[in-house]
Order: C-alpha cells, then structure tokens, then sequence
C-alpha cells in the first residue's frame, strides 16, 4: 500500500512522512476520526514506510524485504493488537490467538468496519475488549531487541476497548518506552480512551472524507461510471468502509433492505401474525446485528420523511430504497417521525441492556401499526 493509494487525509500523510523522514519518531501517536475513513489503512502505510529500506518519493518501494514482510502480515517489528472475545475454553486469550481472522480482517475489509470484526469473530452477543493478557505480552515484547529495522512498532487497533486493567498495566510503558519502540493507536471513540493514555500521545484527527473523495475512489476501486459513483458517495458519509459496502451491495444491508420493507407494508396492513414472524427473525440476529438493523430502521424512518417533506437535496437513499420509499414515504409525516424515532431509539436500549428481543421486537412492530395509522396533524 502506497500513500498515494489511500484518498484524502493530505495533511496527515505530510505530517507521518515528514516524522519518518527526519528518523525522530515519537514514542505514542494515535490517530483518531470516525470509523472506516482509512486511518487503518495510513497507519499500516506508515509504518512500512518507516521499515521500508528503499523509500523514495514519499512512499515505500514495495519491493525490499521489509515491504514484502508487510505485504504478507508478517513484518517481525510490527505487532498488532486489537479487540477480541476472550474465551477460557478455547484458550483464547491474546490478539495473537486469533491472528489468522486479523488477516482476513486486514484483507477483506481494510477500512475496518468494526461490524465486521464482529462478524468474523462470531462474536454473537459478546462485545470484543483488550484485556491484560495483551498488556502484559506488550510489556515483555516490548523490553526485547529489535529484529531488522530501528523501530518496533505495536498498532493498537481501538485503544478505547482496553478494560481498566489493560490500560493501567500499559501506561509506564507508553510513556517511558525504550528506545527504538512506537506505540501507533487508531481510534474510532477518542474521548473514551483513558484521558492517562491519551495524553502520552501525539494526535493527528482525521475527519471524513469528502463526496469528491469517495466518488473518485469507487471509480478507480470499482470502476463505476462517474454519474454512479456521485450517487453512492452520497451515501458514504466520508467512510471508505461504508462505500466498500455499498459498491459491493451488501448482502446484510439487502437483507436490511427487505425486512424494512416487510415490516412496514405488514404493519400497515396490520398482519399480526406475519410481525410476529418478523419479530422472531429479527430477534435471531444477535443483540450486535440487531443493534445495527435498529440504526437501519431508523435512517430509513428519517429519510422516508426528508422524502416526504419534499427535500431531496437532504436525501440519501439508494435507487430500491427510493422505489419503496416513492410510495412510503407520505405515511411517515410531522404527526408520527418522532414517536416511530423515539421507539427505534427506546428498543436500541432495551436490546444494548440485553432485553427479551422477541418482545421487544414485536412490541415495537405493534407499535408502528398505529403510528402509520395515524392521521397527519
């Protein structure tokens, strides 16, 4: 991966290759902005630039040892620690453990959408942390020598997920580190990382990308046509990993797609049976995919009323989505967006504190049958 290969984010490229160049790298650096606008992707370019022994123009060569190391996951003063589901009984207790799923990761959806990460570890209803056992592999490797290249780096992918016990055992050495040794923090949530960890950092904030941006990496990318690529960038929302999901039509967002539309025409047409059904699927998915079906229920509810207040300027949906919503919309009005966004946002909760999904599902699909039958105030 090349700089110039990654959109945006000029000012912070200059700024990484202008440390790498003057050889006086600081101890802890953490880049920090949303999720999936390619902060990943820069700090793993960085970091082979550093290593690189043929660098030129501003970009790694590609071609000596070192490249080729980082290329194939398996530079040995590169050392990635991320988030994991800890379990006793299949001895999971390392980033290490689940090396193997952190390649896929890297090379099926390199702008780090955390849902992923989710998925390919079959998280389930568990929610993925850094535990000790990470610290305290960072403290022993960190004290050992060097391999080939004069910096070590330790990536850790979102710092914010570190338990208490984590963050302390880690916090002498991120600020006296020895020598030659570079803590690389990429977070999604700054403010949630520990305000002692976060201070022995040099911050770079990287924001979203623009449309031009994005549209122009879905036309090299995926080769779209200029008037597609514009549309979809609409959608991106500045993330790299939100317009990978969209050229590639999602598999989970189609499903999303359908189950909307199901769940409103049936509501409308007040078919208990069939919400019921649909309730019980939804409440299949997981509290994690679930959670984010609830998000998806709630864009569509405000864009469906954007579209009906006659704002298309304000819109973001994709051509199905608009289809459905051409005949939808003028059922979501000033009488019930709030009241249909408020129970979305009510049964979000319910399902984060681990509530029965199925009745909180079903309660909120009954709901909806008198919201959309409402008359418009």
């Amino acid at each position: 991966m090349k700089f110039s290969e990654i959109p945006g984010h000029i000012a912070t490229k200059r700024a990484l290759i202008e440390l790498a160049d003057s050889d006086r790298l600081p101890h802890a650096i953490m880049l920090c902005g949303p999720s999936g606008i390619g902060k990943m992707l820069l700090a793993r370019t960085f970091v082979n630039y550093v290593h690189c022994t043929d660098r030129h123009n501003g970009e790694p060569c590609g071609h000596c040892q070192a490249c080729l190391q980082h290329a194939s996951f398996n530079n040995p003063d590169t050392h990635f620690i991320y988030p994991i589901v800890k379990s006793e009984k299949s001895k999971v207790l390392l980033s290490t453990d689940r090396i193997e799923e952190w390649r896929q990761m890297l090379t099926e959806n390199p702008a780090m959408q955390p849902e992923r990460w989710l998925d390919i570890l079959d998280a389930g209803n568990s929610r993925p942390r850094i535990y000790v056992n990470d610290a305290e592999y960072i403290v022993t490797a960190e004290a050992m020598s060097n391999y080939a290249s004069n910096y070590k780096f330790f990536v850790i992918w979102l710092p914010e997920k570190m338990n208490i016990e984590a963050a302390n055992k880690l916090l002498k050495v991120i600020e006296e580190p020895t020598p030659g040794t570079v803590f690389l923090l990429v977070s999604n949530e700054e403010n949630n990382v520990l305000p002692t960890i976060s201070s022995r950092t040099q911050r770079f904030n990287m924001a979203p990308l623009s449309r031009e941006e994005i549209g122009r990496y879905m036309m090299e990318r995926y080769g779209m046509k200029d008037y597609e690529a514009f549309e979809l960038s609409r959608l991106a929302e500045g993330r790299l990993s939100k317009a990978d999901e969209l050229a590639g039509f999602s598999e989970e967002k189609e499903e999303f797609e359908s189950l909307f539309r199901d769940i409103m025409r049936n509501a409308y047409a007040k078919k208990l049976a069939i919400l019921r059904n649909l309730s019980e699927r939804t409440a299949a998915f997981g509290r994690e995919k679930l959670l984010r079906f609830l998000d998806y229920m709630a864009r569509m509810t405000r864009e469906n009323f954007i579209y009906n207040m006659k704002m298309p300027q304000l819109s973001s949906l994709t051509r199905t989505e608009e289809e459905f919503s051409r005949r939808f919309s003028p059922f979501i009005n000033h009488g019930n967006v709030e009241d249909i966004m408020n129970e979305i946002g009510r049964a979000e909760n319910d399902i984060a504190r681990n509530a029965n999904a199925k009745i909180v599902m079903f309660d909120l699909f009954l709901l909806i049958i008198g919201f959309l039958l409402r008359k418009k105030a």
